[in-house]
């Protein structure tokens, strides 16, 4: 059973950045999945992602970035090792691009095929004060969650991951399974939807679709820690080295709390540099936006030529 948030009264401007201690929820996501089969699967995901997935060995879930030529990232992916094959949860924003990168440049001799798991497959993410103890509390049989592993009981797969310190535990799950979504409404949780999740990943500051869309480099979106410049070639590759060796990023993400809407697109701050807003979401009347900035931009900085309170969080 889908959800609706829980109410906020009026929350403030100068709340905003906490708003990640709310109450642990469940965000059914609307992702790309898919499974990678055969013996050279690891080996062509290593030439595909910006991570070392060679060193993704059973049990473990990896993430990493798919790049186009320019370095930009079209998407975000979680690789789980599954003894015999590889599990691949993308965002979902462009399932069948996504689908398509992963199999560009691959020579008739290779052994791998890759399934659409999206028909059978269903992801969560759970994030809020405590996710842990909630699964703790829906399957009191799991083992405690370790990051870079996951976890599989009945059928369902859990792992554990950090983004700007804050927990997320993801969920795979067969969407005919029961039990799971009996034991999540037993334990007196309900699920919430897509729409909600984008409200919610801005108060953890998690990029989506507007920001991993082949318009950003990593280092514009807060991704660095998915580049692994030792791994050898992979699309982007030689882009992110340049990056790199010129030390300094040049733009951040930040958050920005308004009472207001603010229009997506390019806005003017008090410490006279701009930020261009590239997600906006509303929930109970308070408004949360994402965007880019100089990374030299000023804590304090408020938006001018805007009718009402503004705070920028940074990430």
């Amino acid at each position: 059973m889908l959800a609706s948030p829980v109410v906020v009264a009026n929350p403030s401007v100068d709340t905003m950045g906490n708003l990640s201690e709310k109450p642990t929820q469940i965000y059914l996501m609307k992702s790309s999945i898919s499974v990678m089969e055969g013996s050279d699967a690891v080996n062509h995901l290593n030439n595909i992602l910006s991570t070392d997935i060679e060193s993704l060995h059973k049990g473990m879930r990896m993430d990493g970035l798919i790049c186009d030529s320019n370095g930009k990232v079209a998407d975000i992916v979680n690789c789980y090792n599954l003894r015999q094959s590889i599990l691949i949860v993308g965002m979902g924003s462009n399932t069948d691009n996504t689908r398509e990168l992963l199999t560009r440049g691959v020579p008739w001799d290779k052994k791998l095929s890759l399934l659409d798991g999206n028909g059978a497959l269903d992801h969560l993410k759970i994030i809020g004060q405590d996710p842990c103890s909630l699964v703790e509390k829906i399957y009191p049989e799991l083992s405690k969650l370790s990051e870079n592993m996951y976890s599989e009981f009945e059928n369902v797969v859990f792992s554990l991951s950090m983004h700007n310190e804050h927990e997320i535990i993801d969920v795979i799950v067969r969407r005919d399974n029961s039990d799971f979504y009996n034991r999540i409404e037993m334990c007196n949780h309900k699920i919430f939807r897509i729409e909600d999740w984008e409200f919610a990943r801005m108060t953890i500051g998690y990029p989506g679709s507007n920001e991993v869309s082949s318009k950003y480099l990593p280092h514009d979106i807060g991704m660095l820690n998915l580049i692994s410049l030792n791994k050898g070639c992979y699309p982007g590759q030689e882009i992110h080295a340049r990056l790199d060796s010129r030390s300094k990023p040049k733009k951040r993400m930040v958050i920005m709390a308004t009472n207001n809407v603010i229009e997506i697109g390019k806005h003017s701050l008090s410490d006279d540099s701009i930020v261009k807003i590239t997600s906006s979401a509303v929930r109970d009347g308070s408004h949360l936006s994402m965007g880019i900035c100089s990374v030299d931009v000023s804590p304090d900085a408020t938006l001018v030529n805007y009718n009402g309170e503004s705070k920028l969080i940074l990430l």
